[in-house]
């Protein structure tokens, strides 16, 4: 994960993209989970870390991508434990 955004990007914010993602797919299961992770990461990082470097780079910006990758992989660790998610 890139650390250029300093506080715009942290284990809260992460963490908080990754909630609302299992919220999301409580709420709606037959949408597909990369739908989810990004609608989530949209809502829980500035625009300025997300819209803007997209729009730098001319598609997925490596922050994007990196921030989509990070909250998929924690989310499925959190689907895949035992329990309620």
């Amino acid at each position: 994960m890139t650390h250029e955004y300093g506080e715009s990007i942290n284990a809260d914010v992460i963490e908080r993209a990754v909630v609302m993602t299992l919220k999301l797919r409580t709420a709606a299961p037959e949408v597909a989970l990369e739908v989810q992770v990004d609608k989530a990461i949209h809502l829980a990082f500035c625009a300025c870390v997300i819209d803007d470097e997209d729009v730098v780079e001319n598609g997925l910006s490596g922050t994007h991508a990196a921030m989509i990758l990070e909250v998929t992989q924690r989310v499925e660790r959190a689907l895949a434990e035992p329990g309620p998610n």
